[in-house]
Parts: C-alpha cells; sequence; structure tokens
C-alpha cells in the first residue's frame, strides 16, 4: 500500500517537521513519501497531483494557517477518488476538532502521530488519540518517548530534502512540551517539558557542519528552559564551522547570568533570539497566566540590544484589561528597549486554549474562520484593532526591514510620539490606492512627520533622503524635488574634482548629490553608483563642499 504524507507550509521556505517525523517512524511495508504544498498552490493542482501518484492512504497535516484550503483539499480529493482513505492530524485539529467529521476523512489522530498514525494506517482497533465518526480513543492526546525518536533515522538530513534546503528554514526541536501555563497558547496544554537526549542533539549539531539552509530555527518553546543544558548547546553552535544563523524562543527574565555573558561575546551573526514580552500591563499579564519579571525583561533586553544581540519581541494587542491607551504605553515602552524587531500581532483565539473558553466572560468578538482573530474585546472596539493592525503594518514595512529605521529612530528620539507616528502611517498604507512602492513609503513618512510640526521640513527630508538612496542599486527616482539647484551642483562638482575627491567621469556619469543628516545636522551627501548593480558609497561634505 503506498502513502503520501502532505501538508499546505505557508510559503516554499518552510518546512514540515512533522512530516518527517512520520516518515522516519514508518511503517516499511507501506511504501511511503512525502509531498509538501504551499497554500499559494492552485488547490485543483495539488489535488491533481495526490491522485495521480495512486496512494492508499493520504496523511494529512493541519494548522491554523492551512485548516480552510485544507478542508478544500480533502473535498477535491475525495471527488477525484472516493476510494483514498485521508487520515488528518495536527494542532489544529487535535482541540474542537467536531466540524472535521464532516468531512470525508477516515479519522483525526490527536497528539503527537510517529506511532498512532501507522496504527491508522494499519486499522488497527485501539489508538491513542484517534477519532472517527465510529470511535474515540478513551486517551484524548498521544505521546511518544523521545528516546524511542532518537533511535529512528534522523528526520533532518533525509536525502530527498538535500536539493532544496539551501533555501529553506531547517526546523529542529530538542524539546516538546511548555512549562508555562499562558492562557492564550496551545503549547500550554502540555505543559510536560521532555527534553532530548544531549548527546542526540550535538550529534545533530555537528552534522549540520558542511550544510547548508536558510537558517535553522528551535521549535523549543522555552529554549533556556534548563540553563545549564541550554548554554552548552549554544556553546557548541558557536564553535559550529557554518554559515547559517541560530534561531531561539527564550523567556529572557529568567536568562542566567552566565548566558547573558556568554552571549554578550557571542558571534552576534550566529544567533537570534524570540523574546515574548506580549504586555507590559501587569493585570493583563495576570488575567492570562503569564508570570515573568517586567524589570528584569526590559533590563535584559536593552542589555542584549546594545551588545549587538539579534532580537525579536513581540507584543499581543486584545488580551484582557488591556485598552488601547494601555497597548500604546506597552508599545512605547518595548520600542524604547532598543531590540532588532518589533512584532505586533493581533490575539488569535485558538482551538483548545483557556482563553477561547472565556470568549464571554471578555467580550471577545473574534472570526469564526481560521487564523481566529479577535475583531473587538471589553477594552478595544474595532476601530481600535485597526489602529493596532495599523502600527503592526508600519512596524513591518517601514522600521524591521530598515528601510526608514535611522530617520524614524531620529525622530523618536527627538520626542515624536512613537505609537502615534506608526499608527498614522500604517493608515496611510492601509489607505492607499494601488501598489505600494519603496518611494511610496518614504512619501507617506515625510508627510505623517511634517503633520506633528516638530522639526523643519528641510530636516525632514535630509533624514528620508539618508535612508532612501542607500537602499538603491542604480539611480532611482528622486524623492523629493531638488534640494540644490543646478549652478550649486556645478560649483560643487568641480570643487570636488580640483581636490582629486573624484574621478570626474565617475563623478558625472554615476553621482548624485543630495541633502542629507549627518552629524546632527543638515549636510551634503554625495553617492557613486556604479554599473555593476553595486550599491552606492557614499561620501560626506559639508553644506559648503568640505569634505567629511
Amino acid at each position: 500500500m503506498k502513502v503520501i504524507l502532505t501538508t499546505l507550509n505557508a510559503k516554499f521556505i518552510h518546512t514540515s517537521l512533522a512530516l518527517r517525523w512520520l516518515y522516519v517512524a514508518r511503517d516499511v511495508s507501506f511504501n511511503t513519501e512525502i509531498q509538501e504544498y504551499t497554500i499559494r498552490d492552485n488547490l485543483d493542482d495539488v489535488a491533481s497531483k495526490l491522485v495521480e501518484s495512486n496512494p492508499d492512504i493520504i496523511g494529512l497535516s493541519v494548522y491554523i494557517w492551512n485548516q480552510e484550503e485544507s478542508k478544500q483539499l480533502v473535498i477535491k480529493i475525495i471527488e477525484m477518488n472516493p476510494n483514498i482513505r485521508i487520515l488528518i492530524g495536527g494542532p489544529e485539529v487535535s482541540y474542537e476538532y467536531e466540524d472535521w467529521l464532516n468531512y470525508p476523512i477516515e479519522g483525526i489522530l490527536r497528539g503527537e502521530g510517529e506511532i498512532t498514525f501507522w496504527k491508522a494506517c494499519r486499522q488497527e482497533k485501539e489508538i491513542d488519540g484517534f477519532v472517527s465518526k465510529a470511535y474515540k480513543s478513551e486517551i484524548p492526546y498521544a505521546k511518544v518517548q523521545l528516546s524511542w525518536l532518537e533511535t529512528l533515522e534522523s528526520p533532518y538530513f533525509l536525502p530527498f530534502d538535500l536539493e532544496n534546503q539551501k533555501n529553506r528554514y531547517l526546523y529542529v526541536e530538542t524539546s516538546r512540551g511548555c512549562p508555562y501555563r499562558c492562557s492564550y497558547c496551545l503549547s500550554s496544554l502540555d505543559n510536560q517539558v521532555r527534553l532530548y537526549s544531549e548527546q542526540y542533539i550535538m550529534n545533530i549539531l555537528k552534522q549540520l557542519e558542511g550544510k547548508v539552509c536558510k537558517q535553522v530555527k528551535f521549535l523549543d518553546r522555552t529554549f533556556n528552559v534548563k540553563p545549564k543544558r541550554a548554554l552548552k548547546i549554544a556553546q557548541c553552535i558557536e564553535q559550529l564551522n557554518v554559515d547559517f544563523s541560530f534561531q531561539f524562543e527564550v523567556v529572557l527574565d529568567t536568562m542566567n547570568e552566565e548566558m547573558l555573558s556568554f552571549f554578550e561575546q557571542a558571534n552576534k551573526e550566529r544567533f537570534r533570539f524570540e523574546v515574548g514580552v506580549q504586555s507590559f500591563n501587569k493585570q493583563t499579564l495576570q488575567a492570562v497566566n503569564r508570570i515573568q519579571n517586567l524589570d528584569k525583561l526590559v533590563q535584559n533586553i536593552k542589555r542584549l540590544s546594545q551588545a549587538g544581540c539579534v532580537m525579536h519581541v513581540d507584543l499581543i494587542g486584545g488580551l484582557p484589561y488591556e485598552d488601547l491607551n494601555s497597548f500604546k504605553q506597552s508599545y512605547s515602552q518595548l520600542f524604547a528597549c532598543g531590540a532588532s524587531e518589533i512584532q505586533v500581532g493581533i490575539l488569535k483565539l485558538l482551538k483548545g486554549t483557556v482563553l477561547r473558553k472565556e470568549t464571554h466572560e471578555f467580550g471577545f468578538i473574534y472570526d469564526q474562520e481560521s487564523p481566529y482573530t479577535i475583531q473587538k474585546t471589553k477594552w478595544l472596539s474595532v476601530a481600535d484593532v485597526q489602529i493596532i493592525e495599523n502600527v503592526y503594518q508600519a512596524t513591518e514595512k517601514c522600521y524591521n526591514n530598515h528601510r526608514i529605521r535611522m530617520t524614524l529612530d531620529t525622530c523618536f528620539n527627538w520626542g515624536y510620539p512613537i505609537f502615534d507616528v506608526m499608527a498614522n502611517i500604517g493608515y496611510r498604507m492601509r489607505m492607499f490606492q494601488g501598489q505600494v512602492q519603496v518611494r511610496d513609503y518614504f512619501l507617506m513618512v515625510y508627510d505623517v512627520l511634517c503633520e506633528f510640526n516638530l522639526h523643519d521640513e528641510k530636516i525632514i527630508k535630509a533624514l528620508l533622503n539618508t535612508d532612501y538612496y542607500i537602499q538603491f542599486k542604480q539611480n532611482p527616482k528622486p524623492l523629493f524635488m531638488d534640494e540644490l539647484n543646478s549652478d550649486k551642483k556645478k560649483e560643487l562638482f568641480q570643487l570636488w574634482v580640483n581636490h582629486n575627491y573624484f574621478n570626474e567621469q565617475i563623478l558625472y556619469n554615476y553621482g548624485k548629490i543630495r541633502l542629507g543628516f549627518y552629524k546632527n545636522q543638515i549636510m551634503i551627501q554625495t553617492l557613486i553608483y556604479d554599473a555593476n548593480q553595486n550599491y552606492p558609497t557614499r561620501f560626506w561634505f559639508s553644506l559648503e563642499g568640505e569634505k567629511q
């Protein structure tokens, strides 16, 4: 019999570790293969490819980002071949799964499926976590022994993955479960942390040498749950001969001094951290069972940021007791910590979570289809939620990608209201007609900053120019009308050629003169582009043309 393990990933760069664990745990009596697709693929084409592979059984992994597409896919597969047995699993169907039983599937595997999936393929009678129209296991969620998984072929270096691995993330887990009980998170439902052995993890890490991938992402919900163990793993990673980085989710307020000191001194390009802050409102954190030392958290974010560590810090809008003013304070306080990236998310009421069961108590109104995003709460109106969404968009498109970061950081240091600026930029982005180009983002930021009327418009233009022109590999469309007239440019060109600052031909053919902001004042920036499509070299001069 033939089994196909499949899912719809969010993007091509993502892969499903769950499918790979099923594959290495496979029953060898089945002919098994993995076929991965994305939610952007045409579902008719996906269904056709799956059916044309002549499987007897399809195992489909379902997540919050692909549930709706997965439902459509199941219907299309059965319409093409009603004899195919479809088994589904994944976090999205492990809780509140009843609606899935109305679809043409054989059953649902809840929990960890490395053993139970193959039992279902063999149609055994007693299967932990299994649910169908005719059967429901008394044990709701299956678990496996990690020590047994360690005896299997590694899911991380399968031969059929090697060709595309350089363009994809490599997902690795060193543990399962989470020690915390945050009521908005599915991981809180499995608060028994189980660890793979150190020897097993170290062996995986050593095998990474000589491999290529886009980045290694650890799936552990709390990488530093065991400090000594985590430090050993980090030290091993620091010594690896690889060209990619490693991303961890850490609880930063509990990180001990030894580990903090290590990361301060470590290769900053090797590590990337995800830090869930969620809110600075103490009543909010208490309501969602989020236990954290806020003072220590802020201290450690600032400490590692100042050391140059790359950190992605998260806030969630829509949590209990957090109104728009409270969220504004949380955002502004987190922004001041200086982290590399700020992720602003809107609360999603995931199936099975405690917070979803408290919908009435907190006045949650949310989308009934995945990803179950809230529309309003007792403390946030629909308009308030949209403002937070605007802040998210502006943060992503103008700050996290460093597109206009220097300008915004400078203005915020000068006293511009961080949240209000971002909200207004996001609003303009939402109202923009047509496809937004890079230049459009800069002009929107210009309009918003000028509305606050805290500085002369010439200074704002100089700041934006400094961010703008350095991003292009060839001379871009001007951001503003020439701030320097043609006579002034000719005078400067001649001065610089006479001083042998530039080759005359290169200056005239590839030079760009614009106002900029340098050493806390307006100056002239001269950018030299080239015919080889490299980013420009920038030189600074005073307004009188003196080289700086």
